[in-house]
């Protein structure tokens, strides 16, 4: 039993570690998945020692140990990483493919099928993320509505902040929640739909944040080294530490995700965004858009916060880059010793 315990502490810090070693890198792993991953070994463990305390010992074989599982995710990560330090994280290759990163401020719709009668209804939020005081739009459609009420409530404390009733329109049952600058940051919106006389639940959650800086504009982009150097104009309101991020296109063609992360006083500033060589194409006009910024938390009580943008694009004309440096990236010693602890992870079964 004592052995067993030493492997489910072996299993846990293992799957911790490649969690840990690999956050600060963008567009690897998805923490969340790595995280129910790591929970459902410790759980199959847990399970396992419970019934060792229960059942007398056998010699049937045993399943595939879980240190050969924790090596066999170790192999797949450690690939994925290293071919993600052939790019800079400021500046990673983005394709039609990566939904996310040209949507990042997407609303997944809250669809529900009811049992008795089989009807689709869906509610739709114009966005995820809201700055105040802008206006949220919500829209629930499906067949066999007979009226929709619904409430705005803190998604913390479910206190009800506004009420309404929504208008029936050809798209749907439509209201503009007003916007105010006393919301909270989690906000609840709950849409309750009379279908055929039953009362069926919409439940969204999304982000109200407060002011903080918007993206007013950019500058003509220029050649530093092996980048292109984008800089971009911020009005702050509340200094900080912010991530800025945008995605760079040619020809209506998608070519990098850039994301750069900087400290900005109060006042007009600016954050450089740099395309590396290994993205670029032969194209002397390029194209900024997506653009978000985010207010980074810089301790437990201070939650992030994304600002907004006044520009939807940015177009660059006749840019030469004949004197940019064709030089490879060089990974950091951070990012080698990752990789070196992954490749040690594989080397264990």
């Amino acid at each position: 039993m004592q052995k067993n315990k030493i492997v489910v502490g072996l299993v846990a810090i293992s799957c911790i570690s490649i969690w840990y070693f690999l956050g600060s890198k963008q567009n690897i792993v998805n923490r969340s998945h790595t995280a129910i991953k790591t929970a459902n070994v410790i759980n199959q463990v847990d399970e396992m020692e419970s019934s060792q305390e229960t059942i007398p010992e056998t010699n049937k074989p045993m399943p595939t140990s879980f240190d050969q599982s924790v090596v066999e995710s170790a192999k797949i990560i450690a690939t994925k990483y290293e071919q993600t330090l052939k790019f800079p994280p400021y500046s990673h290759p983005l394709s039609l493919n990566d939904f996310s990163l040209l949507n990042p401020n997407y609303f997944e719709p809250v669809t529900m099928v009811t049992q008795d009668n089989n009807v689709k209804i869906s509610m739709v939020l114009n966005k995820y993320h809201f700055v105040a005081p802008e206006t949220i739009k919500v829209l629930v459609k499906g067949s066999d509505i007979y009226g929709v009420k619904l409430k705005v409530q803190n998604a913390d404390t479910r206190k009800t902040l506004s009420s309404y009733t929504m208008q029936h329109s050809q798209d749907g049952y439509i209201t503009k929640i007003r916007g105010d600058s006393e919301y909270p940051t989690n906000l609840q919106i709950t849409a309750l739909a009379n279908v055929n006389g039953d009362e069926i639940p919409l439940v969204a959650q999304i982000n109200y944040n407060q002011k903080s800086a918007t993206i007013i504009g950019g500058s003509q982009p220029y050649v530093e080294e092996a980048d292109l150097v984008f800089p971009i104009d911020i009005n702050v309101e509340e200094s900080g530490l912010y991530r800025v991020r945008a995605n760079l296109f040619s020809a209506g063609k998608p070519l990098a995700s850039l994301v750069t992360e900087t400290r900005l006083a109060s006042g007009n500033k600016q954050a450089m965004l740099k395309a590396h060589q290994s993205v670029l194409s032969n194209s002397s006009q390029y194209e900024l858009t997506t653009f978000t910024i985010e207010k980074r938390s810089t301790h437990p009580a201070e939650p992030s916060r994304f600002g907004k943008s006044e520009i939807q694009k940015l177009i660059f004309q006749s840019i030469d880059i004949t004197t940019i440096e064709r030089t490879a990236y060089v990974p950091s010693e951070n990012e080698k010793k990752r990789l070196s602890f992954l490749k040690n992870m594989t080397n264990k079964g």
